[in-house]
């Protein structure tokens, strides 16, 4: 039989290391609260001149910003050797030569680029086959989508569209010292507009029309048709039809999922820009973001004001996507991505709590152009971050 005063001390020491565990998990929580990333997105040049580069790094990593996701192919990427060729010497220039301010300023650097929408002309003049087509049989290289000259977009149904996005960020994911390879644009052209866009791109889209409802290539009717014997060129309002509009998600998350994986096979980061909430996302541009497998990190845009949403949307919106992605099982976490020109520099704090309450793993800015063109707003960034990482 134990002695009393044996039980006594056994009970005291149990409470003791179950007050130990408790205390480490608030006090890990409150670490894990307090760890909050700072990202901003920035464009790069292949002309920009090293006072430039240090310019923006020094000025970042002053104010407390973490990483740096660099444009190194946008809309108009720039072609460096041969113009026939489709390895991205421009962007992969470009990576070089940022990492050597990124290393100095210890700042993580992610190299942006775009994704379905791919305007190179080595591409357009060698596969033209490879872009979308909407409702009306259109190829989105011979209409001018929204008057945008740089609206191209692959077809994400096509192995050979995928393969091609995995070799170019195959280029850039090894390279020494890069952080990761973030993936914008991955989705279709905007069936809907954002709503607050309507009016300055002089739209009226009160439905879906079909000169803005993509792909309806041979391939996406023929693999659509294969799986539910209709040609989706026959429905008479393909939004409305469950199998047509979950055959495009699918395709798409698909197309995200090879290509995250290919960045992490080198062993980087691979983040994506996406819309603003996941239902929004669906809805206007046929993103089911939260069903992208491999992607490491999930930004979606909660630009509130091109939706015409209140401020406190961005704690909505995240608290959406967070939500989203726990019910899709997904392993990638959220960053909310911020407007500069949407958030004041006297209420920036404001804005970051908004991310924090909705469940953000960080913030990231859009975009540090934005930030320096603003008058004294490097001073009230650093600090609503210090505040942020408090």
């Amino acid at each position: 039989m134990t002695p009393p005063k044996m039980l006594l001390n056994i009970y005291f020491k149990r409470i003791f290391l179950v007050f130990l565990l408790v205390f480490s998990l608030v006090a890990c929580k409150k670490q894990d609260d307090n760890n909050k990333k700072v990202w901003a997105w920035m464009s790069g040049k292949t002309t920009m001149t090293p006072d430039k580069w240090d310019h923006y790094f020094s000025e970042a990593s002053n104010a407390g910003i973490d990483a740096i996701i660099l444009e190194c192919h946008g809309g108009y990427p720039e072609v460096l050797g041969d113009s026939t060729s489709f390895r991205d010497s421009a962007a992969i220039f470009i990576i070089e030569t940022a990492l050597q301010f990124s290393q100095k300023y210890d700042i993580e650097l992610h190299a942006w680029i775009w994704t379905t929408n791919r305007t190179e002309m080595s591409l357009r003049n060698a596969h033209p086959e490879w872009y979308q087509v909407n409702a009306l049989g259109e190829s989105c290289l011979d209409i001018k989508l929204y008057n945008r000259e740089h609206y191209r977009w692959l077809c994400p149904s096509r192995p050979t569209t995928i393969q091609y996005l995995k070799e170019r960020v195959s280029e850039l994911a090894q390279i020494e010292g890069l952080a990761g390879v973030h993936l914008d644009f991955i989705r279709y052209p905007d069936a809907i507009l954002p709503y607050g866009l309507h009016e300055s791109r002089n739209v009226v889209q009160d439905k879906v029309y079909p000169l803005w409802d993509f792909c309806y290539c041979e391939v996406c009717r023929t693999k659509f048709k294969e799986l539910s014997g209709i040609d989706p060129m026959d429905l008479e309002d393909p939004t409305s039809n469950q199998e047509w509009m979950q055959y495009r998600w699918d395709a798409l998350a698909n197309m995200a999922s090879e290509v995250a994986a290919q960045i992490k096979v080198y062993g980087k980061v691979s983040s994506a820009a996406v819309f603003a909430s996941p239902e929004e996302s669906k809805k206007l541009v046929r993103q089911d973001w939260a069903n992208f497998k491999n992607v490491d990190v999930f930004l979606p845009m909660i630009y509130h004001k091109f939706y015409g949403w209140e401020d406190e949307s961005v704690l909505t919106a995240t608290r959406e996507g967070v939500e989203a992605l726990k019910t899709a099982g997904n392993q990638g976490v959220l960053t909310s991505g911020l407007f500069v020109g949407h958030v004041p520099a006297d209420r920036i704090s404001e804005f970051f709590g908004y991310a924090r309450e909705g469940g953000s793993n960080g913030v990231c800015l859009f975009s540090l152009e934005g930030v320096d063109r603003t008058p004294g707003y490097w001073v009230k960034l650093k600090e609503a971050i210090a505040e942020f990482k408090q």
